[in-house]
């Protein structure tokens, strides 16, 4: 028998809304995500006027900072290192850019974050955001 420490439904409901008050305070429009340790969708919000694309690379780049443990920022580097690419792994969910990160108790991957709407700079700075948000629960 495995067992897991993950993000539930109320830890990602409190990200979510951390980083919907925080991009509502100016700039364009975005998603937000939030997955489970697996990647798997816990909670999301596409602000009003956001485009559906922000919506799908909202998604893509939580999944693929929980699938790889480390943060989409890094996720390049890290092909690079293993002499691969993205393509290489022939998911189309996976993504390399910014704003895709970790969220952790103690060493233990729990979930992930991923944002979109704006440059990837933005989208990363909002992401910690509402991993802020969720510092002493998890």
């Amino acid at each position: 028998m495995i067992e897991r420490k993950s993000l539930g439904l109320a830890e990602a409901q409190k990200a979510v809304q951390a980083m919907l008050e925080e991009a509502s305070k100016g700039g364009r429009p975005m998603s937000v995500a939030v997955v489970d340790a697996l990647g798997t969708l816990l909670g999301f919000a596409r602000m009003d006027g956001a485009s559906p694309l922000t919506a799908r690379m909202a998604m893509n780049k939580a999944y693929t900072a929980a699938s790889f443990g480390i943060d989409t920022r890094n996720v390049n580097e890290w092909f690079k290192g293993a002499g691969k690419d993205v393509a290489w792994y022939d998911d189309h969910r996976l993504t390399v850019v910014h704003g895709g990160v970790c969220i952790r108790s103690g060493d233990v991957l729990v979930g992930a974050i991923g944002t979109s709407g704006r440059h990837e700079d933005e989208d990363e700075a909002l992401a910690l955001v509402g991993k802020k948000a969720l510092e002493g629960i998890v």
